[in-house]
């Protein structure tokens, strides 16, 4: 117990608790029509989201969210995964955030399977945080892929497939905010 108006020194470094040391965060208002070649490739969707971690243990905190996806087709099979680039050797695909792969089916951080709505609506909003452990000091940079299970399709972010000029119609703006910590 700590009386009112009392301070407290600290003689040493706290731990036993999660420590953020540093916080990143950006937003993308671009309006994408991502085009997919085949039922496995994996398509760009946003910009890079960047932090630099001062360690190689400490992870990173990804928090994100797209309020607004639509797939080409009235039903497919419409799926999300994070791509990681450190220092600039290209970006890989982050599968352990993925969910679990078997047979023909797809391990992703979000998928659906859109079976209502036209071109002017969205079919999906993703949102969620995730931890990643890059284990580097180099700069690290995220981007959103977008990929189609049925093959060769359209995938819009921030906007609806027919982007209509009409007051039904809405743009959005993806937001992904990044923190370094130690847990």
């Amino acid at each position: 117990t700590i009386d009112s108006g009392a301070t407290i020194a600290n003689s040493g470094t706290a731990t036993g608790f999660g420590v953020v040391h540093q916080i990143t965060s950006a937003s993308d208002a671009t309006l994408y029509a991502v085009g997919i070649t085949n039922s496995t490739s994996d398509h760009a969707g946003s910009i890079a989201y960047t932090i630099t971690p001062t360690a190689t243990a400490h992870k990173v905190i990804i928090q994100f969210t797209i309020p607004q996806v639509k797939i080409n087709t009235d039903v497919g099979g419409l799926r999300m995964r994070l791509y990681r680039d450190i220092g600039g050797a290209g970006y890989a695909h982050v599968t352990a955030l993925d969910g679990t792969a078997t047979s023909q089916k797809q391990g992703a951080l979000f998928g659906n399977y859109d079976v209502s709505g036209d071109g002017n609506r969205s079919s999906l909003a993703m949102s969620g945080t995730v931890i990643d452990s890059p284990n580097t000091t180099s700069e690290v940079s995220y981007k959103f892929f977008f990929g189609a299970g049925d093959g060769s399709n359209t995938i819009f972010v921030n906007r609806t497939k027919n982007d209509a000029d009409n007051n039904f119609t809405h743009r959005t703006r993806t937001h992904c905010t990044l923190m370094e910590v130690t847990v």
